[in-house]
C-alpha cells in the first residue's frame, strides 16, 4: 500500500517552464560561476520591481539574494543578535525557527495564539512579553501552519510597538505571500512604521514550486543588507548565476505560472475543508493563505486502536496514521500546537481524496479507552 504524504512543506507542482528554460539557457552559456554575494543586479532590480507593483518603493540596494529563505533568516539572526537577546515568536509557528535559534546567541520567547480566537495577535499580547532584551519579533504572514493572514491594520498596530522599543526589529517571513484565497495580503514593507527596523524575507520555494532551487531573498534597511552580505560572502559566497537567471524569468512571467497553481490549491483547499468537516470531533481554522490545514485532533488522543494500544500523544496519533493506514501528517506539537496536526493540500487531487478517506476511516476505528478503575 502506497504511503500518502500530507506532511511535506513542498508542493507537488512542477517548477515554472520559464524558470527551467532560463536555467538551461544559462547553463548552455556557461553561467556556472558564483554570483555576487549580494545577488545579481538584474534579479535585485526585478525583486524591487515586484514590490513596486504593490506601491512599495524598494531600492535594489535594499535587496539581498540568498540560498533559500532559511539562509536569509540565519544571516539576520547572526548579524542582529547579541548574547542574551530575545527573539519573540507567536505560536503555532514553523518548527524551523526553533532549529535555527539553536545555533544563535538568541533566546526564544513565545506568544501563544489560539484557534478559537482565530490565531489573532494583539499589541497587548506582544507587549506583555517584551523586555529591554527583545531584539527580534518574528512573524510569518501568511502563517505556517495556521494559514492566518495579518491585515494591514493588525500589522500597523504591531509595528507601532517598535517606537517604544528602539532596539526591536520586525522580521516578516512572507514566503507564502502569493498563495492566498481571497483575503487581501499586505507586506510589512507597505505598512506605516519605522522602516529602518522592518525586514522581509521571501523566496521562490512555495509560491513557485521551486523548493529544490534554493533561492530566497531579504528586503530591508541598506545597513542590515550590507552586514548580511558581508556575512554571506564569508560563508556561502553567492547563489549560482544560472539559478538567479531562472528566478528573474519566473518573476517576469509569474502571471503565466501562478494562476494555474492557485486554481488547483483553491479546489484542494475546499476538498480538505469538506473532508475535515465530515469527521466528528475535529475543529480547524480555515486557512486564508499558504496551503495547510492545522486541525485540532485532541478528541482522538486518549482513544485506543484495534490492538488495544492507547493513543496517548499527538506523535502516537501520527504514528498510528502512518504505520497502520499509510497516511503521513506532521505533528503539530513541533509547531507549538499541542494535539494538532499539519496537513498539506498542495498534493495531487487523487492523493488528497484518498488521504481524506483514509483519515476518516482511521479515526472511526479508534475506540474509547477502557477504564482502569475496577470499582
Amino acid at each position: 500500500m502506497k504511503l500518502l504524504d500530507l506532511s511535506s512543506g513542498a508542493s507537488y507542482f512542477r517548477s515554472p517552464d520559464a524558470a527551467i528554460a532560463a536555467a538551461i539557457t544559462a547553463l548552455q552559456e556557461g553561467k556556472t560561476y558564483y554570483g555576487p554575494s549580494e545577488g545579481d543586479a538584474t534579479l535585485r532590480q526585478t525583486i524591487a520591481a515586484r514590490y513596486a507593483q504593490a506601491n512599495v518603493t524598494v531600492a535594489p540596494e535594499q535587496v539581498m539574494v540568498t540560498p533559500g529563505t532559511k539562509h536569509a533568516l540565519f544571516n539576520l539572526i547572526t548579524v542582529l543578535l547579541r548574547e542574551g537577546d530575545e527573539v519573540v515568536i507567536p505560536t503555532p509557528a514553523w518548527f524551523g525557527f526553533y532549529e535555527l535559534l539553536k545555533y544563535s546567541k538568541g533566546k526564544l520567547v513565545t506568544i501563544e495564539t489560539k484557534q478559537e480566537q482565530n490565531y489573532s495577535l494583539t499589541p497587548d499580547d506582544i507587549r506583555r512579553v517584551l523586555t529591554p532584551n527583545s531584539r527580534i519579533l518574528l512573524l510569518t504572514n501568511p502563517g505556517n501552519p495556521t494559514g492566518r493572514i495579518y491585515s494591514k491594520t493588525e500589522l500597523e498596530s504591531i509595528l507601532a510597538l517598535l517606537h517604544d522599543f528602539p532596539e526591536l526589529y520586525l522580521i516578516s517571513d512572507e514566503i507564502y505571500d502569493l498563495d492566498t484565497y481571497g483575503k487581501p495580503f499586505t507586506s510589512a514593507l507597505a505598512c506605516q512604521g519605522p522602516q529602518e527596523r522592518i525586514i522581509v524575507v521571501n523566496g521562490f520555494s512555495k509560491n513557485f514550486a521551486m523548493s529544490g532551487w534554493r533561492i530566497g531573498y531579504m528586503v530591508g534597511p541598506e545597513t542590515i543588507v550590507q552586514q548580511s552580505t558581508d556575512f554571506q560572502a564569508s560563508t556561502y559566497s553567492g547563489v549560482s548565476q544560472f539559478i538567479q537567471d531562472a528566478a528573474v524569468a519566473t518573476l517576469q512571467q509569474q502571471d503565466n505560472a501562478l494562476p494555474p497553481m492557485l486554481e488547483v490549491l483553491k479546489e484542494n483547499r475546499q476538498l480538505m475543508k469538506e473532508g475535515l468537516s465530515a469527521i466528528p470531533g475535529i475543529s480547524f481554522f480555515e486557512p486564508e493563505g499558504a496551503y495547510y490545514f492545522f486541525p485540532d485532533m485532541r478528541a482522538y488522543i486518549g482513544k485506543q486502536n484495534s490492538d488495544g494500544q492507547t493513543i496517548a500523544t499527538t506523535q502516537d496519533l501520527c504514528n498510528y496514521l502512518e504505520q497502520q493506514h499509510k497516511l503521513k501528517v506532521a505533528n503539530g506539537d513541533l509547531f507549538g500546537g499541542i494535539g494538532h496536526v499539519r496537513m498539506s493540500f498542495a498534493v495531487e487531487k487523487p492523493v488528497l481524496q484518498q488521504a481524506m478517506d483514509k483519515l476518516r476511516n482511521a479515526l472511526q476505528q479508534l475506540k474509547p479507552a477502557l477504564s482502569t478503575n475496577n470499582k
